[in-house]
């Protein structure tokens, strides 16, 4: 059986992911206000300080109550602003979730994003972490950034496996890559 989805601190060789706080309201702001983001992620737009509070305060905390999703919040060991968001959720189907992410334009290119995504699918995939047999990765063609990070993490896409996904309004077709438990 599937654990709940409890957001636990991990901690990467240079990360710390835990639950986003209000100190991370102004970071989360900046980011989800970015071209590349609001391009990619169905966020609200315009994205105003009171989204960026509503995500921390009231949809994040909410994912944990319903044990349908959980959110970590990227850090650097060493402090400092945030880096960046991952998302578990469980799907509909019996052991598998679905992963989400996105990054402030600050912290994109150092490889952080990757080094949390493979933390939190090792934990999500673990008996002892979250119990998950399959993890899911959608992208919508365009997106090479996701597709190559989702790829780095381990992620396959060669079963061709494609979805519909609704983006700021528009049906567009997603690709959908795996990671199996016996994968890792």
């Amino acid at each position: 059986m599937t654990a709940p989805l409890l957001t636990t601190h991990l901690a990467t060789a240079r990360l710390v992911l835990d639950r986003p706080t209000d100190d991370d309201i102004p970071d989360v702001l900046e980011a989800c206000q970015d071209a590349e983001t609001q391009a990619w992620v169905p966020l609200p737009s315009p994205y105003t300080r009171e989204s960026a509070e509503f995500f921390v305060r009231a949809y994040c905390p909410h994912g944990i109550a319903s044990k349908r999703y959980t959110v970590w919040a990227l850090h650097l060991r060493d402090g400092g602003r945030l880096l960046g968001a991952l998302e578990v959720r469980r799907d509909d189907r019996a052991g598998s979730a679905s992963l989400g992410c996105w990054s402030g334009p600050w912290a994109r290119g150092n490889g952080y994003m990757r080094e949390a995504l493979v933390a939190v699918s090792h934990h999500a995939l673990a008996p002892a972490g979250l119990g998950f047999e399959q993890l899911n990765w959608e992208y919508v063609p365009g997106n090479e950034s996701s597709r190559r990070l989702a790829v780095a993490a381990g992620f396959g896409f060669d079963e061709g496996i494609r979805t519909i996904v609704e983006l700021h309004g528009i049906q567009r077709e997603a690709r959908v890559g795996t990671l199996r438990r016996d994968d890792v």
